[in-house]
């Protein structure tokens, strides 16, 4: 994990201006980054590069900042994948030759280099780096967190409402956009380049290099390639973007080994390379547990393999509980600037500044769900939905679309349906559409790996992604990658049943459980800004209730409105109201009792309820309404 913020302006800043913004940036940063971090700062009256970042490498051997001669390299996540031949400083020299250097990076990955009067920032083929943009007074800035970006450019930041909205219909922030108002992602591919005028000042540009399109449709025009070449390619993306890793990383690797077939693919790669990760699984689904134990046994018996493996509760109820809800959702907001997905709310709380120390490697099994169809319809669905149907209902599934503002429903309807013309555009026809749709948005903005520097997620290699596209549709549907390649690597595997997190019941904690109904109670009375109306607040109360009188509320309403309504508590001041307690009462308020009926009323309804009696009933309505 590393902070930078690099700006340049159109012409010379006077020093108390320059002055006035760093000061802002600092004051911000401070809030979340430990003074421990080491600095790098480099800069003139035009222009300003601060890097910070964990002062002890731990066991990465590629420095986040490099220098040599004239040029730096400022690395933004490690470079798996790419030729690191000659350090940071070479890679940084071919791209300000114009190189693309990122063609076969496995996202996330961004590199700023700097020489001189002149200077490149690239960002990763799937757009992945979390570098932020926005510009201000004559200043254009990047910045790895949006919110020091607007505190540096601005000094306030504001809630984007287009933003917010991808954020409460999906789960997270969609394409470009930002939770912070005047700030954007880079794009997939995005170059921005600079040249320094003899006066002061900068002349900028930017272009689009090679890009996500550019490995979707690559993949997608060797459909008819023999399947073994495509299998091949496959396998051998696979192996060189975990091989890469072990020259950036002296020490062991971590593979999180679940009962699925992602993280099952990626441990036999490894295994049949010879390097044999150290595994860990969360058992709060016991069938996962259970078979992972069962392949790391066949690798004893088969192989005398005995790898280090260890299981682990991650929502256990009482590491997640002893801390509230409103508590751990404010971390996680402040942590990672508003972008964790909130199904993280079930989890236990998060620290509440920037690590002291770099986290070891470590390897996830995300995006393997584009070789297996994982978002696709039903294959005897009828009627069967079209490809834009199919994706629609998948993406915009952050919560219930009853519990969500019609207004806001429809705005990401139309953002989505953009992205899906797009594709059309591009010649992809049938579910691969759905799979375009995973990629540029779920992969791009939902995978945690985006935040840890150190984890790896090898099938966002960009030869494994073009794979699953030259894949058909029946292919995928069949797993025929998996299987066809875990059968190859570790045959004894082949045969053991993948499982899931949904397989069984779960021991995780629920956001319900502990003060959950409180928090959710207490907010629902005091959030009242814009952010909170993106969002129907009886669907939150009608929850509730359903949490009170013991039942299962969809996660989803209350782990969104209370990522909304933290977010409006510190982005929308002067919107909060003081706790009153009445939502809380009015759940938890004895049902009035029914009032017994007497009389003629009461004898009806005891000859209702008889067999007889409802006959007569129905007879005489029959002939009372035929009047």
């Amino acid at each position: 994990m590393q902070v930078m913020l690099a700006w340049f302006a159109a012409a010379p800043l006077p020093e108390a201006a320059r002055a006035a913004r760093w000061d802002r940036f600092e004051r911000a940063a401070a809030e979340v980054v430990p003074d421990t971090w080491r600095r790098h700062e480099f800069g003139g009256d035009d222009w300003g590069v601060l890097v910070l970042h964990p002062a002890d490498p731990g066991a990465y051997r590629w420095p986040t900042v490099g220098t040599e001669g004239p040029v730096t390299a400022v690395s933004l996540g490690i470079p798996v994948g790419l030729d690191t031949a000659g350090g940071p400083t070479a890679l940084a020299a071919r791209l300000l030759a114009g190189a693309d250097v990122h063609r076969e990076a496995v996202p996330p990955f961004g590199l700023l280099a700097l020489d001189r009067d002149r200077f490149a920032l690239q960002q990763d083929w799937l757009g992945m780096a979390r570098v932020f943009t926005g510009a201000a007074d004559g200043v254009t800035a990047w910045c790895t967190r949006p919110s020091l970006l607007a505190a540096f450019l601005h000094g306030r930041a504001r809630p984007d409402l287009a933003g917010w909205t991808s954020y409460t219909l999906c789960g997270h922030f969609g394409g470009d956009l930002s939770p912070i108002d005047g700030t954007r992602l880079l794009r997939p591919g995005e170059r921005v380049t600079g040249h320094r005028r003899a006066e002061g000042g900068w002349h900028l540009g930017t272009e689009l290099r090679y890009g996500t399109d550019d490995v979707v449709c690559g993949g997608y025009a060797d459909q008819g390639r023999p399947l073994d070449e495509r299998l091949d390619r496959a396998a051998d993306a696979l192996t060189r973007a975990a091989a890469s890793l072990h020259p950036l990383h002296d020490a062991e690797v971590t593979l999180g080994l679940s009962g699925g077939k992602d993280s099952r693919l990626i441990a036999a790669t490894l295994i049949a390379a010879g390097r044999t990760p150290r595994l860990v699984t969360n058992d709060d689904t016991p069938a996962e547990g259970e078979v992972a134990r069962r392949l790391v046994q066949l690798l004893r018996e088969k192989r005398g393999l005995r790898p280090d493996h260890r299981t682990q509760l991650a929502g256990a109820p009482a590491s997640v509980l002893g801390t509230g809800l409103r508590e751990r959702a404010r971390r996680l907001a402040h942590l990672h600037d508003h972008q964790f997905p909130s199904t993280y709310l079930a989890r236990p709380a998060v620290r509440d500044r920037l690590p002291e120390t770099t986290r070891a490697a470590s390897l996830t099994g995300a995006a393997g769900e584009l070789a297996v169809g994982f978002w696709y319809p039903a294959a005897d669905a009828d009627p069967a939905p079209t490809p834009e149907q199919a994706g629609l209902a998948k993406l915009l599934a952050g919560v219930p679309h009853a519990a969500a503002a019609p207004e806001a429903l429809a705005a990401e309807r139309d953002r989505v349906t953009a992205v899906l013309t797009h594709a059309r555009g591009l010649g992809l026809r049938d579910e691969h559409l759905v799979d375009y749709l995973y990629l540029v948005e779920r992969m791009r903005r939902w995978c945690t790996s985006a935040y840890l520097t150190g984890m790896v997620t090898p099938f966002l290699a960009p030869g494994f992604v073009a794979t699953t596209f030259a894949l058909s549709v029946a292919q995928k549907r069949d797993r025929l990658l998996h299987t066809a390649l875990i059968a190859r690597l570790v045959p004894e595997w082949a045969e053991v049943p993948f499982v899931s997190a949904a397989t069984g019941p779960s021991t995780a904690a629920r956001v319900w459980e502990g003060d959950g109904v409180a928090a959710v109670a207490d907010l629902l009375d005091t959030a009242h800004g814009p952010l909170t109306g993106l969002m129907r607040r009886p669907a939150v109360e009608r929850a509730l209730r359903t949490a009170v009188r013991d039942g299962r509320p969809d996660p989803r309403v209350l782990q969104q409105f209370t990522a909304l309504a933290v977010a409006s508590e510190r982005l929308e001041p002067g919107t909060t109201g003081a706790p009153t307690g009445a939502t809380y009462a009015r759940l938890v308020a004895p049902p009035r009792p029914r009032t017994p009926a007497t009389g003629r009323l009461a004898a009806l309804r005891w000859i209702r309820r008889t067999r007889l009696g409802d006959r007569l009933w129905v007879t005489v309505r029959r002939r009372v309404r035929g009047r």
